[in-house]
């Protein structure tokens, strides 16, 4: 059995990161995960972002006549692609969703290629993952183990934390109106990086949600998808130099100013019903992982890292709980049942 996350030693070894990821994944698979599954969670469901917001499909449209520099892997051409996007919060359902951080994954299918998260290598769908806030509340996995270990004393050493868990806790009027950001960065072909970013270009009106109510974003979302389409701009901010944009840093802010975020690919969402027999359960069955992606396309740094085994990990204890066949669908459920 591991150790306790809280008694994980670093030894100075020359692989720093492994021992970062197991501290971590101790965290959130035993400490966290498997804890609710001991006081009797049912179904079982995941260690983060398990506060289900809503569950929609739609379609992934990769823009033709794009700069040289950014036809890289997906984006090398015109396309499009079917989606299952989930929308979720990272807090648990005892808490309202007024001023919780919001997360998206995003499940491409008919992706050709081979994917870089083993066993699916052979599998025909790609993963993002966005959240709405731009950077990440520590640096490196390293530092998020320590921070879990005390955080009290971390917060007194590293203000900026502190400052970045603040921040993160905003008002969000709906999720569709939401930007949203990779958070860390992400290879761009053989030589280059990148972030990703989404920025709203239409959604359905609505009424003023009352943020009172604890569960008012999926509400919301329901509500506008029922009356209309939405459509989301996915852009692509090309990195230029290591010392204006680290890429091991998930603190550190890329300057829009100086790399401009481009339009690559739009994101649509059809009018739908969320609610639609078992669209929901479909969704938290789903398993979303950075790294099922192309190789020009993988996740950098240690928190890409961490997350990767996380991820994965976390989503298998999930479905072997749940009676769940493991692997990845080979293709997208139909969007209309009889």
């Amino acid at each position: 059995m591991k150790e306790p996350a809280s008694e994980v030693a670093f030894t100075g070894s020359h692989d720093p990161d492994h021992e970062a990821i197991a501290c971590l994944e101790y965290l959130f698979i035993e400490k966290t995960q498997k804890a609710r599954i001991r006081q009797g969670q049912c179904p079982v469901r995941r260690p983060v972002f398990l506060r289900l917001n809503g569950v929609a499909h739609g379609r992934f449209d990769v823009l033709g006549n794009l700069p040289e520099s950014l036809r890289v892997g997906l984006f090398a051409k015109a396309g499009s692609y079917p989606a299952w996007a989930r929308y979720s919060c990272d807090i648990p359902d005892d808490e309202p969703d007024f001023k919780a951080t919001v997360g998206l994954g995003i499940k491409l299918f008919d992706v050709p290629g081979l994917k870089s998260l083993a066993p699916d290598e052979h599998t025909p769908t790609l993963d993002f993952l966005l959240q709405n806030h731009p950077v990440f509340f520590v640096r490196t996995a390293r530092d998020m183990c320590e921070f879990f270990r005390d955080p009290d004393a971390w917060d007194r050493e590293h203000p900026e934390t502190r400052k970045e868990l603040d921040a993160m806790r905003k008002a969000v009027p709906s999720v569709l109106l939401s930007e949203l950001w990779s958070v860390v960065p992400y290879r761009f072909g053989d030589s280059g990086y990148c972030k990703y970013k989404i920025v709203p270009e239409y959604a359905p009106p609505a009424d003023e949600p009352d943020d009172a109510d604890p569960g008012y974003l999926r509400k919301d979302l329901r509500k506008r998808l029922a009356t209309g389409e939405a459509r989301l701009h996915f852009m692509v901010q090309h990195w230029t130099s290591s010392e204006t944009a680290p890429v091991d840093d998930a603190m550190a802010l890329w300057d829009e100013a100086a790399m401009p975020a481009v339009h690559v690919a739009t994101l649509t969402l059809p009018m739908q019903d969320i609610d639609a027999r078992s669209q929901t359960e479909y969704g938290e069955a789903l398993a979303y992982n950075p790294w099922r992606t192309l190789k020009e396309h993988e996740p950098v740094g240690s928190i890409a890292e961490a997350r990767k085994v996380i991820y994965q990990a976390s989503a298998s204890v999930r479905r072997n709980y749940n009676g769940q066949t493991l692997g990845e669908p080979q293709l997208p459920r139909p969007t209309l049942l009889e």
